[in-house]
């Protein structure tokens, strides 16, 4: 997205988005690397334990969330109805009390 036609603004942003990419890169690395270091500590049965132990309690917060309201967005009510693409979700009200059945052409003068 270039905001502005001038080459140098155009360079600039180009070398801060750089710079932001690599701290987030150097920040990813870092944090694999931690937790690489971590689990390798762990004998191959605890890995599978670790990692069976994981599993277990996500599904359990899955399942959990799914018969209570752990969720803070609020569920649609019964009476909602979706329109249609291409329909009104209501009818038009008539902003004219008395039509006019007749046009002008069809009028006689």
């Amino acid at each position: 997205m270039n905001i502005s036609q001038n080459n140098t603004s155009h360079i600039l942003s180009n070398k801060v988005a750089g710079l932001l990419a690599n701290a987030i890169i150097k920040v990813q690395v870092g944090c694999s690397k931690w937790l690489n270091q971590k689990f390798n500590r762990y004998s191959t049965q605890g890995k599978k334990r670790l990692l069976i132990s994981i599993g277990l309690i996500a599904s359990i917060f899955l399942i959990a969330g799914s018969f209570s309201s752990f969720y803070p967005i609020p569920r649609l009510s019964q009476n909602y109805t979706s329109a249609h693409i291409g329909m009104p979700s209501e009818l038009p009200k008539p902003t004219i009390s008395v039509l006019q059945l007749t046009d002008s052409l069809t009028k006689t003068k």
